[in-house]
């Protein structure tokens, strides 16, 4: 207990007692049946005095973790999780900060009397019939606000002490050359992944981290090609590919559901999804909080294993301010399809690490209030890395606004993978962006040239995908509307497309039917791909008539042929010879 220094009452200040932070403890059963205890204190009342910018902490983003993962299995690297015991308790709290204080109270005040006599008993004092401790804090403790930032900076600084490089797009990554290859260390608060082709390196890393960080206790470390990492089952068995299991999460989501969420459904969501009823009876408390829950779950799911119920959920998510009955029968659907679906896996698998694949679509108008909803896919060979199902939060005139506006929504994601893969040291060829909209193509690669009199709004999402496309950071292909993967988060597919996409999707070999050649679905998708590109090849065309300086006239040109002078990969390249190919 060195990081807590008694007082006793009167050596605080009226206001010191008045701030000082309540101390509380929770139990917690661990996967593995072990009971947890972890002390923390109730931190509220630093917002009074410590601004949100001082008390922000990074975390590894979710986007960073796949891509570790996925290049982790592409270069075939041992990988190994660690578990810090204690961090926070490690970090001691700058002198130059305002000293902060926990008070104990009734049975803890008590406990820590009798376990410690020499230390505490001489501090506990009786205030309204019950027993007191006061205690500074010397180390950071949970609960705190800047608890998290400060072990950040001790763990960050400590690696950049070994030499790591930390990664300036992602804050929780950090790499250094070992032996000639690359070591990454990705870490979430305390949890530390840490992946090199030399399994002699891994345990050299979790040594050092042991001399420094293993003073509290014994760090857990778990080697093998199975890690249970951030609610996550990373599974690096299969060569040059990783699956993300959430099965387990699903267990305890789906326990002491109500019963009018049993059964099963064979898709997420029913066609009528987007579709509300002003006059629908709203939910009780009692059942608006496990909408709130029950949706959350889903949420966290949805962003790692399980993309096939992003579009689902990003109703969902919007209606939990106030849910009402049709709400909660649509988050019951959901419920069934994950019972019936609870064991799928995604399934990433990279061909190539320097070119991805994007497929943007927009879906014109569905909502209430006319707005139009954003689906996107990101794959580098097979499986999902990235993606995106979102109501787009302006209103397009035309369903090719809305493609327009679709891409521009998720340059920020394109661009980012691109320049956390180059600082991993991964530089990487145009990325790919397929469309099914010609005229959308046709805005976004001539920005100016075809903005016409659109409004300025609009102007500036064509001339900001026309910059990214002129600096050679992304090309556009044209992709069918059967074919485009996109379609899947944009609305709610149903009987054999949607099992087709979401098996593409997540790179199902098994589904709830049975087995699934998978090898052979993207055979059939990239053939369809082609032969469509093939056909607009040797479309004519008529200048005259396709300029596309209005909207007008961009609608008349669906059809037109994009040209590009550079030569790119295509994504059925990509499929067909499993990344093999030289580069173009």
């Amino acid at each position: 207990m060195e990081g807590f220094q008694p007082k006793h009452w009167y050596e605080l200040t009226k206001e010191e007692r008045a701030d000082a932070l309540k101390y509380l403890m929770y139990l917690k059963e661990k996967r593995d049946g072990r009971i947890k205890g972890r002390g923390c204190a109730d931190g509220r009342k630093q917002r009074a005095y410590i601004p949100k910018a001082e008390a922000s902490s990074p975390t590894a983003t979710l986007m960073g973790i796949m891509l570790s993962c996925m290049i982790d299995a592409y270069e075939k690297r041992d990988v190994a999780t660690v578990d810090i015991p204690g961090a926070f308790l490690q970090t001691k709290v700058p002198e130059d900060d305002r000293d902060v204080h926990v008070v104990l109270d009734g049975r803890m005040a008590e406990l820590l009397g009798k376990i410690s006599p020499k230390d505490y008993q001489k501090f506990v004092h009786q205030h309204r019939g019950q027993s007191h401790i006061y205690c500074k804090l010397n180390v950071s403790l949970y609960g705190t606000l800047k608890a998290a930032l400060l072990f950040w900076k001790k763990l960050s600084g400590y690696l950049k002490e070994q030499g790591f490089t930390v990664n300036p797009y992602d804050w929780c990554v950090a790499n250094k050359t070992i032996n000639g290859k690359q070591c990454t260390i990705v870490w979430h608060v305390d949890d530390l992944k840490i992946s090199h082709v030399d399994t002699s390196v891994v345990d050299e890393v979790i040594e050092n981290l042991r001399s420094e960080f293993g003073k509290v206790g014994q760090l857990t470390v778990n080697r093998g090609k199975v890690h249970d990492y951030l609610g996550m089952e990373l599974d690096f068995s299969d060569e040059n590919s990783f699956t993300v299991n959430m099965e387990k999460y699903f267990d305890g989501v789906l326990e002491d559901l109500p019963e009018d969420m049993d059964g099963t459904a064979v898709t997420p969501a029913a066609e009528y999804l987007f579709k509300t009823r002003d006059d629908a009876v709203k939910l009780d408390e009692k059942r608006a909080a496990l909408f709130h829950r029950v949706t959350a779950q889903l949420l966290f799911a949805s962003q790692r294993a399980r993309p096939d119920l992003r579009t689902a959920v990003s109703f969902l998510t919007k209606r939990v301010q106030s849910p009402d009955e049709d709400d909660y029968k649509k988050l019951a659907r959901a419920i069934r399809y994950v019972r019936r679906t609870k064991f799928l896996k995604l399934k990433v698998e990279a061909h190539r690490l320097d070119r991805n694949h994007w497929f943007i679509d927009g879906a014109f108008a569905v909502h209430p209030d006319m707005k139009s909803h954003t689906g996107a896919y990101m794959t580098f060979g097979k499986g999902m890395v990235n993606g995106a199902s979102s109501a787009q939060k302006i209103n397009t005139t035309s369903s090719t606004e809305a493609e327009v506006v679709a891409v521009h929504d998720n340059m920020p994601a394109i661009l980012w993978t691109r320049y956390f893969m180059e600082a991993q040291g991964y530089p990487m060829e145009p990325s790919v962006v397929h469309q099914d909209n010609q005229s959308a193509m046709l805005l976004g690669t001539n920005g100016k040239g075809s903005s016409g009199k659109r409004t300025r709004h609009m102007n500036i999402r064509y001339f900001f995908v026309a910059d990214v496309q002129e600096r050679k950071q992304i090309t556009m292909e044209y992709c069918p509307t059967d074919e485009m993967i996109g379609d899947f988060f944009t609305k709610p597919l149903q009987g054999a497309k949607f099992r087709r996409f979401r098996n593409i999707i997540m790179n199902i070999t098994e589904d709830e039917n049975g087995p699934v050649n998978i090898d052979e679905i993207m055979e059939i998708h990239y053939k369809k791909m082609e032969a469509r590109l093939k056909r607009a090849e040797i479309e004519p065309k008529d200048d005259d008539q396709c300029n596309a300086s209005s909207t007008e006239a961009s609608q008349e040109c669906v059809g037109r042929k994009i040209q590009d002078n550079r030569k790119t990969v295509s994504w059925a390249d990509v499929v067909k010879t499993g990344g093999e190919m030289s580069k173009r």
